[in-house]
């Protein structure tokens, strides 16, 4: 196929691979992609060619989140701006969606996350009740513990994700020798098959949808047909389904991947980079990825690769090529590339070093947009930048997080700081922010959370008590309290012990009380407070999972470090000019010229100057349990492959990561 002028990059052309996939004249084709190969570019000129040369009126794109689909709007903006009457462009859970109106399904959406928080609630409430229906050891231990709803969320997604009840279903013993083979929680088990029997209801007709169950209920009514059998929603529905993100695929996805490729819908093209999958439930976490995926597909299916990058040259090629075994190969030989690995004593040395690294960028020219230069540093956890803001902001650096909040704005932190100014040792409480002491509020509501009694019939007849949703006691404007809390240290050592403006409130939280109770003396040394054994055991004691509470506990070891040898007063105020030179600078809309941002933010962008720093074993990648290693290697890959120009390594001299398969 020859590619017209008007779809070709300006100054790109499809590089030989490219071309390859473009005439393939197989009706199903994967392709497997390499970072920065151009796999979203070649959908969207593989669409335009569809659509103007081929006859195609309704071709179906697809991707597996939101921001692939905003890649690929982006990419058919440039590529066939005039084709959008015959492109529809959805994500799986989107498309699934339309099917559910089809069929004329209510879609009542509830994405608030303190409905969600009340609904579960009220699913372990109806398991309380019928707990005699099923007498285990399990059950009775998960009743005994605080209900964690992050858990829960992540267990109902991965559950969701890999139809666990069907599977459970399908196999031949019971539910609970099923999870006790496959290392469940039992409990998690039972209260989500409660949450499910209260949202499909009486009649099991969906009462409401939350993330990720479309998608599911669709895979239920494919569950109920023969592998080969057609779904006629799905039947010669589309001319050519074009589809990205192919990596991040779970089981339920794939069932609709199935039906589309089986259903009579034209030619099939996929596309995913199976080095790139971070997302947890997706097939490519371990091994080799594409074999599941093969299986949704017609046998005949042609697999065709690319590896020439268009995003970076050779210098950044030679040095990933080894370090993760793949093989990246430079399209522009000529193209600016730099790479340089760099190693650190500690936490601090990282630090200053990206500062050097910031002052060398400062120096460049602007970039093809005529942008100030911008050094983007890519982290494994939100917990790694409090050092690191805590630095940039006393050099004067203006930085800027991408994805999260700035760390005195996060719920954990923000309130420890609310602790530190109503400490009665502390004689700055009025320095605090409005802002922050909101966040605070919002993190007491997460980690002493009240709420009324749902009606224990409704339960019974299986039906969630949606009237209680709207009566949480607690249910105020965290903004509105935070004005009025605001340089009045009683109001807020008051409001931190009952969780609650209410003057007669019960107390919340014997642990912050006995907190607050501390002697002046306390208030010394800000750094031992953030390690004081009342508030780790506040955090321990709270209803968060076991990874938020080590979320938890590693951003109060970080918030120690920075403020270890400061008397609460002097931390607390050299935070608040920290704070002020920040609201100074997005007043004035000064441009960031430092960016920091996670892994999970940066996928599927790029940026022309990135630094990976605080890179070593058991730190970025974690130390992980087998299944999940090579979802660590994958973080690094996505990270490493962001950059565009230039990028910097910055390794533990210590515990240097070593190269492997990713």
């Amino acid at each position: 196929m020859t590619v017209p002028q008007d779809l070709a990059f300006k100054k790109r052309y499809p590089t030989l691979e490219q071309n390859e996939v473009l005439n393939a004249t197989a009706s199903s084709v994967l392709i497997n992609a390499l970072a920065g190969t151009g796999k979203t570019t070649t959908l969207a000129i593989k669409a335009a060619d569809l659509i103007r040369h081929r006859g195609a009126s309704r071709v179906l794109m697809l991707a597996y989140s939101d921001a692939g689909l905003a890649a690929m709007a982006q990419r058919l903006q440039q590529f066939a701006p005039q084709a959008a009457p015959a492109l529809q462009i959805l994500t799986v859970e989107q498309l699934c969606a339309q099917l559910l109106q089809e069929q004329g399904d209510p879609l009542l959406c509830i994405t608030a996350p303190l409905q969600r928080q009340l609904l579960i609630r009220q699913a372990h409430t109806a398991l309380r009740q019928d707990r005699a229906l099923d007498a285990t050891p399990e059950l009775d231990d998960f009743l005994a513990r605080e209900l964690d709803v992050q858990a829960f969320l992540r267990f109902e997604a991965l559950a969701k994700q890999q139809l666990l009840l069907r599977n459970i279903e399908d196999a031949a013993m019971s539910a609970l020798h099923y999870c006790r083979e496959h290392a469940l929680d039992y409990g998690l088990y039972l209260l989500l098959t409660r949450y499910e029997r209260l949202r499909l209801g009486p009649n099991d007709e969906p009462l409401f949808y939350t993330p990720g169950d479309c998608t599911y209920e669709i895979a239920r009514q494919l569950c109920e047909l023969d592998f080969d059998q057609g779904f006629a929603p799905l039947q010669g529905r589309f001319d050519a389904v074009l589809f990205d993100e192919l990596q991040d695929l779970d089981e339920a996805a794939l069932l609709v991947l199935h039906q589309l490729v089986r259903g009579g819908n034209g030619r099939f093209v996929g596309a995913g980079d199976f080095n790139q999958h971070i997302l947890a439930g997706a097939f490519s976490v371990f091994g080799d990825g594409q074999a599941r995926i093969r299986q949704a597909l017609p046998a005949d299916t042609q697999v065709l690769s690319l590896t020439t990058t268009y995003r970076f040259g050779s210098r950044i090629c030679q040095a990933l090529n080894p370090l993760f075994a793949v093989d990246f190969s430079s399209h522009y030989p000529r193209k600016p590339a730099w790479f340089e690995a760099l190693r650190y004593r500690d936490e601090a040395d990282c630090a200053r070093q990206l500062l050097a690294l910031h002052q060398r960028v400062l120096q460049l020219e602007p970039d093809s947009h005529g942008q100030p230069p911008v050094l983007h540093v890519v982290l494994r956890a939100p917990e790694d930048s409090v050092l690191l803001e805590w630095v940039f902001a006393h050099e004067g650096v203006h930085y800027a997080c991408k994805g999260m909040p700035l760390f005195y704005q996060r719920p954990e932190l923000a309130l420890v700081l609310a602790l530190m100014a109503a400490m009665p040792g502390c004689r700055s409480s009025d320095l605090l922010s409005q802002g922050i002491i909101s966040r605070a509020i919002t993190g007491l509501q997460r980690y002493v959370r009240r709420g009324q009694a749902p009606d224990g019939d409704q339960l019974a007849n299986g039906l969630f008590d949606m009237q209680a949703l709207g009566n949480d006691e607690i249910g105020f404007d965290s903004k509105a309290v935070a004005a009025q809390l605001l340089g009045r240290p009683d109001k807020l050592r008051h409001f931190l012990v009952h969780a609650s403006p209410a003057p007669h409130a019960p107390v919340a939280s014997p642990l912050i009380a006995q907190l607050l109770a501390l002697p002046p003396e306390a208030c010394a040394d800000a750094g031992a407070l953030c390690q004081h054994p009342l508030l780790l055991q506040f955090f321990e004691q709270a209803p968060i999972s076991p990874q938020a509470l080590r979320s938890c506990l590693d951003s109060l070891q970080a918030l120690a470090r920075i403020c270890t040898g400061l008397a609460v007063d002097e931390f607390l105020g050299r935070l608040t000019l920290m704070v002020q030179a920040s609201i100074q600078q997005h007043q004035q809309r000064e441009i960031p010229s430092l960016q920091l941002l996670t892994v999970e933010r940066c996928k599927g962008h790029e940026y022309e100057n990135v630094a990976v720093p605080l890179v070593e074993r058991g730190r970025f990648p974690r130390s992980v349990a087998r299944q999940d290693a090579y979802r660590e290697r994958n973080m690094l890959y996505v990270a490493m492959t962001r950059a565009s120009k230039r990028l910097w390594l910055l390794e533990g001299e210590q515990r240097p990561v070593s190269p492997g398969p990713v």
